[in-house]
């Protein structure tokens, strides 16, 4: 690829995929429908058993770029390809290749950042999509959406321990601040430990609104437990306390403990080995320094509807929760 064709572009969207062609279609239908569109877009192929490199050439579409690999590697393995790719645009998205993009989502997002150069990225809220309704999203034409500045990681790490929910794969980075954390430490929790780790470097910002269709489907990628999720769990738990202040105020302690207990319990019930087995998860989280039994008192309804299905054994509980969450939601 001509290097000038990468600089010209304001902003770069990678898609690590394999083996979903057809969500991976509508995800790129959905970037190519962007009210914004001085973009490139990077397929990072793990080598798929389907036509993937065949089928985007029938975009006919000179920003789309496939970028394949010879043989199926770890998925980390691709996401560092991402990482290690020079990308020479302003901006940079690392999107889902099963999730679809409000069509102002881009525009929304680099306008804010043209206007706040001190802001190292800018994220969005997301909606659950169940069916196959990808392209359905709010109307934003009568009312702007609101942004929610947060100074300092300090205050974005709060926010993130009071349960504020975002999208990960809508995160518009700086490219030159762009940061991959080490996922054989973090496990499923990489995503979450990188954005920490990238707003230590100035201010950062939340578009309050449903930018990101995120598809519901039983081959997700946080269905699929990685290796050492148990260790990934309490590891991000530890570094989010490295990122608070060494002495926390009353409120922000108790913010930390409840947060730590209904963290860890949700991380559990994912893993969900039998009533045996968290007492002993519980052990070591306490002999970690990240938890105490005192803290059950600040037990929540993630810890709760986690408790229930962990003594149940029965992971479908928290598919249920998040369920109805989301329709009272609307």
């Amino acid at each position: 690829m001509p290097e000038n064709q990468r600089i010209s572009k304001k902003l770069s969207i990678a898609i690590p995929t394999y083996n979903r062609l057809a969500f991976l279609k509508e995800c790129i239908r959905s970037i190519l429908g962007q009210t914004f569109q001085d973009f490139s877009i990077f397929v990072f192929d793990n080598a798929s058993g389907e036509p993937v490199e065949k089928e985007l050439k029938k975009f006919n579409d000179q920003r789309i770029h496939f970028i394949g690999s010879d043989k199926n590697m770890p998925q980390v393995d691709n996401f560092k390809r991402i990482k290690n790719y020079p990308f020479q645009s302003e901006y940079l998205i690392v999107f889902h290749d099963d999730d679809t993009m409000h069509p102002k989502m881009l525009e929304l997002q680099t306008s804010f950042l043209d206007k706040n150069k001190n802001a190292v990225f800018v994220i969005t809220a997301f909606k659950r999509v169940y069916n196959n309704d990808m392209f359905k999203f709010q109307d934003l034409s009568e009312e702007a959406p609101r942004y929610i500045v947060y100074k300092n990681n300090y205050e974005f790490a709060k926010a993130t321990m009071s349960w504020l929910e975002y999208a990960f794969n809508s995160v518009m980075y700086r490219t030159k601040l762009y940061r991959v954390v080490d996922f054989s430490m973090f496990s499923d929790f990489a995503s979450l430990a990188s954005v920490i780790e990238v707003s230590k470097n100035g201010p950062c910002a939340l578009i309050d609104a449903p930018l990101v269709n995120y598809r519901i489907h039983s081959s997700q990628d946080w269905r699929l437990l990685k290796e050492n999720y148990e260790d990934g769990a309490i590891n991000t738990l530890s570094f989010f306390r490295e990122n608070l202040p060494p002495v926390l105020d009353k409120k922000d302690k108790k913010l930390f403990c409840r947060y730590s207990l209904n963290f860890l319990l949700r991380s559990y019930a994912d893993i969900n080995r039998g009533f045996s087995d968290f007492f002993r998860f519980m052990r070591r989280c306490c002999r970690e320094g990240l938890l105490k039994y005192s803290y059950f008192r600040y037990i929540d309804i993630r810890g709760i509807v986690s408790m229930i299905s962990i003594i149940l054994k029965n992971k479908k509980i928290l598919d249920m929760a998040r369920i109805i969450k989301d329709f009272f939601k609307k």
